[in-house]
């Protein structure tokens, strides 16, 4: 093997230069032949072409320095021997050795005659000695992590084993028009961006280079990588994309390089991806999609981290304040995660790594620039701890997972299912509301969807089982046929109700969750845009931006009515009838009882009171806690929680088990502050709604048309109410025939429908407010009492999902 005796060579060119002595006298001629002897057979050797790993060996000893095998030799190992040798001849800038085509060094062009030759002219000319240094501290990591990857890659089977088990999936959202993402204040001067600027490409890879890094990442780590870069950074792309994945059964990765702030980050030519619209993914397809981490570059990138746990990761890392360093932080980071560090090692490792890099190269570097390094060290020194501080990620969620993860377990987006999280009108109720007559609508006029017929009334139940309007013109037909059944099934039931004698069973929620693929009780969860609008008179200074059930139908109204303005025949009017059907289930929605807050604003309430501003407990949650801990753990709540203990350990020693009054209350706690939304989007909110609903003889409520009832809550329509449902179905419909004719602005069609909706008398307000005041106060014994009976009732529901979220297992 000629490459061996090469290096072997090599090593006795080594130890002699180690041995040799710094006088000149004629003792020291033997051992100088010797040293001319070993340098001339090398010059012998290397002028003949060697084997392709036998040189790729040499390329990376000389520019490492590191023994290895020809075994060892990795695809990873020979494309970084490639990209070594091509960045050193660039910068010797020599005509020795040709470019590679498309400056793109490959093993190819590595390996080939005159490449080899010329390397081996250059090395007797010690033409690259004055940048083997440099080229060794650029692509140490690389190496590392290759020569890492190299060993352990004919051991084990598991990653490709359970990755043959789960097809998994990266997506790279990446938009700063060919610049890292940095984003500076005003009050770092010029000479300090630039010369920070000049450390990170210094210590960085070009970032085209990791690009192609994450290209070859498929077929390997993972079964498709897909780049949203330039003009295919936009939201719609990366809401199709995550979408598309998810309903073909990936688990995937986001990563996200681009500039941003802390509700939005930008997509091409700088336009906003919101909070909101990152939420929409999620609303959009119907329930948590399967993501596992998402890493992110963009400033400020905490502050998106719930809102991307919301749409479905598992664990997520964003900076905390602007993030002055994605390079080298995302390579590195790349690099750990590779290998196959946990999402916490990898997220923190790199930074730290980084930091230490930035901070070595910036304390030596007058040896990197000499001339303006002393003017660019001295405009640094003053400012980098605080950027370096600021470009701190924050990770949250199951900080646990690798790579290597098929098994989605989640830190955080705790949920409870059954009867504690659903709030609202039930589905045959919704039904009866569109027993109507109305210009073409009849009871029993038939539109159909995927070939599956439904009335008009039967539409107006379908807000409860899809996220929108577009979600269910793409259900599937026998998914809509299930649905249909337990749609007329329920119906039935409540007709009966309604005389007094229920005709039937009522669907359960396991029938719904059947039907729906298990969306159903996400649904329910989230349901903000079946409640009221904000309002100010029962919560002072609180707005919510999510849709509320008047938003909500407003839009789907505005729809129906531009179908029917854009052309009148069959097809278009059935069109906005089913448009303007699934709408106006948020339009029913308002003649609910329990429906008279707005959802959002209660829950935020709620966590104002019984959390700081740091998102920990304070001295009211505490107490609360304790007296509903104190009460609820007793019978077969104490019973099943006593044979738990968490899954992690106190001070790393011990678990404790949940047997104690005590130690529950801990265990609420922890929820609440990890959970804020478990308390308050659906605990407390469900409370309201549910002494709202159960208020004795009803709420007082009048309209605008001048008419005054009881309003009541779901499973207690009654006659009055359903009248007046009614009345402002059979409005809606007309004002889709209606604006044929009329060109006025929808917000005058919204309103002649909107004065048929309840509004609560002078009297009712006061009741709701201190229902309100009730249900969220920590120190109200209404709220400790009502959260007792919730948690007696669906204390399996809370231990099912803290067992399958990680957070508790059998003692």
């Amino acid at each position: 093997m000629k490459g061996n005796r090469i290096l072997m060579l090599q090593e006795n060119l080594k130890e002699f230069k180690r041995q040799e002595k710094p006088t000149r006298d004629k003792s020291n001629v033997s051992e100088s032949a010797s040293f001319r002897e070993i340098e001339e057979e090398i010059g012998r050797i290397s002028n003949r072409i060697v084997d392709e790993d036998v040189f790729i060996v040499e390329i990376l000893d000389f520019f490492f320095n590191r023994n290895i095998s020809e075994n060892q030799i990795s695809d990873e190992l020979r494309e970084i021997a490639a990209e070594c040798l091509f960045y050193a001849i660039k910068e010797i800038n020599t005509n020795l050795i040709p470019f590679p085509p498309d400056e793109k060094p490959s093993v190819s062009w590595l390996t080939s005659e005159i490449v080899q030759n010329g390397y081996h002219e250059l090395r007797k000319k010690n033409a690259f000695l004055g940048f083997k240094s440099q080229v060794g501290l650029k692509f140490k990591d690389d190496f590392e992590t290759a020569l890492l990857n190299s060993k352990i890659s004919a051991a084990p089977k598991t990653m490709a084993q359970s990755m043959s088990s789960a097809k998994t999936a990266l997506v790279v959202f990446m938009e700063n028009t060919g610049a890292l993402p940095f984003q500076w204040e005003n009050s770092v001067g010029k000479l300090v961006q630039e010369g920070l600027e000049k450390i990170i490409d210094y210590v960085s890879e070009e970032f085209v280079k990791w690009l192609n890094k994450f290209k070859e990442a498929k077929g390997k780590k993972y079964q498709e990588v897909i780049i949203l870069e330039d003009g295919k950074a936009t939201y719609e792309n990366l809401k199709v994309t995550l979408i598309d994945l998810s309903q073909k059964g990936y688990i995937i990765d986001v990563f996200t390089l681009a500039h941003g702030n802390a509700s939005s980050f930008s997509g091409y030519q700088g336009i906003s991806i919101s909070d909101r619209d990152l939420q929409n993914i999620r609303n959009s397809y119907g329930s948590p999609l399967p993501l596992r981490v998402v890493y992110m570059m963009n400033c400020v990138g905490s502050g998106l981290n719930d809102d991307w746990l919301y749409v479905g990761a598992k664990a997520v890392a964003g900076s905390i304040r602007n993030n002055y360093i994605p390079e080298p932080m995302m390579s590195k980071f790349w690099q750990n995660w590779l290998r196959g560090d946990t999402f916490e090692s990898a997220v923190k490792t790199a930074y730290n790594d980084s930091v230490k890099l930035i901070t070595h190269t910036i304390s030596n570097i007058k040896v990197i620039w000499p001339i303006p390094g002393v003017v660019i060290k001295a405009a640094l020194e003053p400012h980098i701890n605080r950027l370096l501080v600021d470009s701190e990620p924050k990770i949250e969620g199951n900080a646990s997972l690798r790579i290597d993860s098929v098994s989605l377990v989640s830190g955080k987006s705790l949920s409870l299912t059954g009867r504690y999280s659903k709030a609202k009108y039930d589905t045959g109720e919704h039904v009866l509301a569109g027993l109507v007559s109305a210009f073409p609508v009849t009871p029993t006029y038939n539109i159909p969807i995927k070939g599956v017929d439904f009335t008009y009334a039967e539409l107006i139940a379908m807000g409860d089982f899809y996220e929108d309007y577009d979600k269910m013109a793409k259900a599937s037909a026998s998914e809509l046929v299930k649905l249909k059944a337990l749609i007329d099934k329920s119906k039935r039931y409540y007709e009966g109700k309604l005389k007094g004698s229920p005709v039937g069973a009522n669907p359960e929620d396991s029938d719904w969750q059947q039907a729906t693929s298990g969306r159903y009780l996400k649904l329910a969860e989230d349901n903000f845009a079946h409640f009221a609008p904000s309002n100010s008179t029962y919560i002072a200074s609180f707005s919510s931006a999510k849709p509320n059930h008047k938003s909500e139908w407003e839009k789907y109204h505005g729809q129906a009515i531009s179908i029917m303005r854009k052309g009148m025949d069959s097809s278009a009017i059935n069109d906005a009838l089913v448009v303007n059907g699934f709408g106006d289930h948020f339009l029913t929605d308002a003649f609910a009882a329990g429906h008279l807050f707005n959802k959002d604003e209660i829950s935020n309430y709620f966590k104002m009171l019984v959390l700081n501003s740091s998102g920990k407990i304070n001295k009211q949650g505490e107490e609360m806690f304790g007296k509903i801990a104190s009460k609820s753990f007793q019978g077969k709540l104490k019973d099943e929680f006593s044979k738990h203990e968490t899954v992690d350990r106190l001070g790393g020693v011990w678990r404790p088990n949940i047997n104690s009054a005590d130690r529950f209350t801990k265990l609420l706690i922890g929820i609440m502050e990890q959970e804020p939304d478990i308390m308050g989007k659906t605990m407390v909110v469900k409370l309201i709604h549910d002494a709202l609903n159960n208020y004795s003889g009803g709420i007082s409520v009048t309209n605008n048309m001048g008419n005054k009832w009881q309003l009541r809550g779901d499973a207690k329509l009654d006659e009055k109410n359903l009248e007046a449902m009614r009345k402002a179905v059979v409005q809606s419909i007309n004002n889709l025939s209606d604006a044929l004719n009329d060109s006025s602005p929808v917000s005058m069609f919204f309103k002649k429908v909107w004065d048929y909706t309840p509004q609560p008398t002078a009297a009712s307000v006061t009741i709701i407010k201190n229902l309100i005041r009730n249900y969220t106060n920590p120190a109200r014994q209404e709220i400790v009492d009502g959260a007792v009976q919730l948690l007696q009732k669906n204390y399996q529901s809370l231990l099912d999902e803290l067992i399958k979220r990680n957070i508790l297992k059998k003692a």
